[in-house]
């Protein structure tokens, strides 16, 4: 990429000025911000848990065992996992809360708001999956309700339920297709989302004003 085109770029992520108010520091100050800090967190952490991570319901248990008490700094990087996690979930909640607040998903922002409501689900779905890698037994238990509860659904609920947490019997292939979701899916779709938030707020007029 020539010069002038990575500057032009850096210039539309960061932009010369912003408007003052949008500036000020309040207490919902760069929540959205903040939430893709602890994202970053995730796929770093997460990176390294992947490592001693065992996709297998014989086998899942166990590695998050070793990882806790055997691998070297294992327990720290993953309460850095679970901590950052839990902390992305409840600054995009109220980050939601505060947009809805201010008023900010009226016109022209109301096709933000549904890309932001987007990444509140997969916030959540993603947080989920995670609690079900553990594979104890709260973990089962909670597969089985989420799974039974998405199966009840009309038309879509069988589909869904299949695609998202497997079959209904508990077999080889049921973490690999959490696995796959949580470590690859879900972050990947998250990603493009949040490329797609970041421009609607651009094209939008910028960040709205702080409550």
């Amino acid at each position: 990429m020539p010069r002038g085109s990575f500057l032009t770029f850096l210039l539309h992520l960061h932009p010369r000025s912003i408007p003052e108010v949008s500036a000020k520091v309040g207490f919902t100050w760069c929540l959205g911000g903040l939430a893709i800090w602890m994202f970053a967190l995730e796929v770093v952490s997460g990176a390294l848990l992947m490592l001693y991570y065992v996709p297998a319901p014989a086998g899942a248990y166990l590695s998050i065992q070793e990882i806790a008490y055997v691998a070297p700094y294992g327990f720290f990087i993953r309460n850095i996992h679970y901590w950052a996690g839990q902390i992305m979930v409840s600054l995009v909640v109220l980050h939601m809360i505060r947009v809805f607040i201010t008023g900010s998903f009226a016109p022209p922002r109301q096709w933000n708001w549904v890309i932001g409501l987007s990444l509140l689900v997969g916030t959540l779905v993603v947080d989920f999956t995670g609690y079900l890698l553990v594979w104890d037994d709260r973990s089962l238990w909670a597969w089985t309700i989420a799974r039974n509860v998405a199966d009840s659904a009309p038309i879509v609920g069988p589909l869904v339920a299949s695609l998202l947490f497997g079959a209904s019997e508990v077999g080889a292939t049921l973490l690999v297709r959490l696995y796959a979701w949580h470590v690859f899916l879900l972050p990947g779709i998250m990603g493009l989302f949040m490329a797609w938030h970041f421009w609607r707020i651009r094209k939008d007029g910028g960040i709205s004003a702080p409550l």
